[in-house]
């Protein structure tokens, strides 16, 4: 989970209507922290917004095909069009979009120029044996580790820079933000700027349209599902993907990686499965990975349900004490107030350990700010990342580590790292919170049975039921 300090929806700063933009389809990002979303380049063609689908598509796709055009009379690496073709991609990801793997920042990070290169060379391989679609640079992440699937969102994101900041202008208007002119690479923009930046940043607002969880060519697996929509094709796919699939080794799975990569046939039926298979934006409605759910809660949790700690005493007992009581309270939300339903993506199959903490720091930032003490997400010790540390002044700090209870680690988690954490931290008290979510088995005894042997007790279990439970009528 990234470090994040004073969280700012954008909707609540700029205090505009939040119904306003759902009926846009505009995302409301959190403006100095980074949402796990992605532009996802096969959707720009499906947005409902005309400049996205003609002018950013059109951005995209030509600064691709002058990259292809450039290979293709490349004769070696490192030569001239080699070079021009690898100068095209850009070396950071953009600003203000809010979207990505950021920290405490929404800066953009830096596209290493190993990933470039290796993005030119495998893209130059495909060249090579015929393949001259723009399209083919969503095919790279599947034949190289090193290039992920948000490195080519990055890179798409960064070459349609420019129409994202004239489609952020018109949307400005629309929602009545007041913009400041900026000048960009030789061309004058309206902004909207990034009220929580030192120096001039814009915001850029995106459609929900074109925004994935991850961009559709995450795994082969990913490639026989999109091929679904085809029952010939999917035959197809599915023979040629699985050396893949039957590979036991790494080298192995790269052997029949390359042995696709050098097929022309085989890669022109990859890109039919990317331009036709079954891909959507996310669905922000639902919201099953609750990417959105955690802003909700950092906005309305206070007024839903008011909880204050009144006459905190500064001192260590005063933050324990508090801290506990956070802890209770997010009990209590998740155990009968229905926040528990945040933690699954369906009736069967629980999110990730980051959401459940996600969540819990929006609710333990609800009540901290209420009453002046600082809670601070993935505090990075020397010796690993605990989940929260909160504190007031220096020598007052209370640490909690959460896990699910699928995790293999639970009991290690808390017999060696919650140790060292509050060694490295000087920490004065810590919490652990179990989240049940299925798959506890024996994990909770075995780390009672730890705590009990401890003569140290300077930490605290906590058992929190996240469990979907049976409505009432299916329990007659």
């Amino acid at each position: 989970m990234p470090k994040i300090k004073n969280p700012t929806l954008f909707s609540d700063y700029f205090k505009v209507d939040l119904q306003k933009m759902n009926d846009l389809e505009i995302f409301d990002p959190v403006i100095n922290v980074d949402t796990n979303l992605f532009i996802d380049p096969l959707l720009l063609k499906k947005s409902k917004y005309e400049i996205i689908r003609t002018k950013a598509l059109k951005q995209q796709s030509e600064k691709f095909g002058n990259i292809i055009s450039l290979l293709l009379i490349s004769t070696k690496e490192n030569d001239f069009a080699w070079e021009s073709a690898l100068r095209i991609l850009p070396k950071k990801e953009v600003e203000g979009t809010c979207l990505g793997y950021g920290t405490n920042s929404t800066s953009g990070r830096s596209i290493t120029e190993e990933v470039r290169k290796t993005i030119i060379r495998t893209a130059s391989e495909i060249i090579k044996i015929g393949i001259k679609d723009p399209d083919l640079f969503m095919l790279l992440p599947l034949f190289e580790e090193g290039i992920g699937p948000d490195s080519i969102s990055d890179i798409t994101t960064s070459l349609i820079e420019e129409t994202l900041l004239e489609f952020t202008s018109e949307i400005a208007k629309e929602l009545g933000i007041e913009t400041e002119e900026y000048e960009y690479k030789n061309e004058v923009y309206s902004i909207i700027r990034n009220p929580l930046k030192r120096k001039i940043s814009p915001i850029i607002l995106l459609p929900q349209d074109i925004l994935r969880h991850l961009p559709v060519v995450t795994s082969w697996t990913d490639v026989a599902d999109a091929a679904s929509f085809n029952s010939a094709l999917r035959f197809r796919v599915n023979n040629m993907i699985a050396n893949i699939f039957k590979a036991k080794t790494t080298y192995e799975k790269q052997n029949a990686k390359d042995a696709i990569l050098r097929d022309k046939e085989s890669l022109e039926k990859l890109l039919i499965v990317l331009k036709n298979g079954n891909i959507s934006s996310y669905d922000f409605k639902r919201d099953n990975l609750s990417l959105m759910a955690w802003q909700n809660i950092l906005t309305s949790l206070s007024d839903k349900h008011p909880f204050e700690i009144i006459n905190v005493e500064v001192s260590e007992v005063g933050i324990i004490d508090c801290v506990k009581l956070i802890i209770e309270q997010f009990k209590f939300l998740v155990e009968h107030k229905g926040l528990n339903k945040l933690f699954w993506k369906n009736r069967n199959e629980p999110n990730k350990e980051k959401i459940v903490q996600m969540i819990f720091f929006a609710v333990a930032y609800n009540y901290c700010k209420a009453n002046n003490i600082d809670v601070n997400p993935e505090m990075d010790t020397g010796n690993g990342n605990v989940d929260f540390k909160f504190s007031q002044g220096f020598d007052k700090r209370v640490i909690v580590e959460i896990k699910n209870s699928y995790n293999y680690n639970i009991s290690s988690g808390f017999k060696t790292q919650l140790k060292t954490y509050k060694e490295s931290e000087e920490t004065c008290y810590g919490f652990y919170l179990i989240i049940n979510v299925g798959n506890l088995g024996r994990k909770l005894d075995d780390l009672l049975k730890i705590y009990e042997s401890d003569d140290d007790k300077k930490s605290e279990i906590y058992y929190v039921d996240a469990r979907i439970k049976p409505s009432a009528s299916k329990r007659k």
